[in-house]
């Protein structure tokens, strides 16, 4: 395992970390079941695995039980990373919810600081000055010593250019992929103002690992693409692995495209069993040729940026 700095906030973290939308959540990602989880947990414990993501609505509530419980004894060994926004009763973004929200996470997580705290992808219109209440509330917390540092989990580059612009964030989780590089330049932007970057959804839910062709069919949250969309998906899942490197796994090369990006200090594939767990570290295990990202980053010009990709 590699390891890189977040940014300015003086923490360091695993280049790949640990997703945990799917632990114990068989609604949304037919995710492992609870002893399955602690197992994932701990394999990545004993792979070091240093930076742990969840949050609040992730099952309802139990992936920051889960992790609470795989994490005891080794708490000074990690970071955490939960957010605020989305929970177990639904989404609501006021403001005076944020301290309870923190409040319950440390419950839940079994910790008396949260390294760090996301708001959790909040309307785009809230960028429009009404989350200057949300980050006093966030630093006032860093003040009182319950969390380390805050900022965003944002999808778009104009969002991560304003939250940088008009907030003390220092942390980002952002949407980055081979498939999805609109936000390439941003990460870049935002390190240089002294953020430290998570990358999400680096595999496309399983498309760049190799996983799913034109025939597939989901019957979990992925089931909201259609006929159309999936089509569309399995011919670019097709130009993707004519890039990939000889000798290496689809996966191994999406998840080094988005450390390619000097802005990245860790990329949080999610992960359903200890084998899919294996899999992803396999990625510290080198760097992508130049060759292959300014490939990888053509394909992208020529066949995705005109015409995103929906989510």
């Amino acid at each position: 395992m590699r390891y890189r700095e977040f940014g300015t906030t003086g923490l360091t973290v695993s280049e790949i970390g640990l997703g945990a939308w799917q632990l114990g959540n068989a609604k949304d990602w037919n995710g492992p079941d609870e002893a399955e989880s602690l197992a994932i947990v701990g394999a990545a414990l004993d792979a070091g695995v240093t930076f742990f993501d969840t949050a609040p609505r992730y099952a309802a509530g139990r992936s920051e039980q889960l992790l609470g419980r795989g994490l005891r004894g080794h708490r000074d060994q990690v970071v955490l990373c939960t957010k605020f926004g989305h929970n177990p009763e639904g989404s609501d973004f006021s403001a005076h919810l944020v301290r309870g929200s923190v409040e319950r996470s440390l419950r839940q997580l079994q910790t008396d600081v949260l390294d760090i705290v996301l708001m959790h992808n909040p309307p785009d219109e809230m960028y429009d000055g009404r989350l200057v209440e949300h980050y006093a509330i966030f630093e006032q917390l860093k003040q009182e010593g319950l969390i380390r540092a805050y900022g965003g989990s944002v999808d778009l580059p104009e969002l991560i250019d304003t939250l940088m612009a008009t907030t003390q964030s220092k942390a980002l989780e952002v949407y980055l992929s081979v498939f999805h590089q609109q936000t390439w330049e941003a990460v870049e932007r935002a390190w240089a103002a002294g953020a430290g970057g998570v990358v999400k959804v680096a595999l496309e839910s399983g498309w760049l690992a190799g996983r799913y062709d034109a025939t597939s069919v989901f019957s979990d949250v992925r089931s909201r693409w259609s006929r159309e969309e999936v089509r569309r998906r399995a011919a670019l899942t097709r130009r993707f692995l004519e890039l990939v490197p000889e000798g290496w796994t689809p996966a191994q090369t999406a998840l080094r495209f988005v450390l390619a990006n000097s802005g990245v200090s860790t990329v949080i594939p999610g992960t359903k069993s200890i084998a899919q767990l294996r899999a992803n570290l396999e990625a510290a295990d080198g760097d992508l040729p130049d060759d292959v990202l300014a490939q990888l980053r053509k394909l992208f010009e020529e066949e995705i940026a005109g015409d995103p990709l929906p989510w």
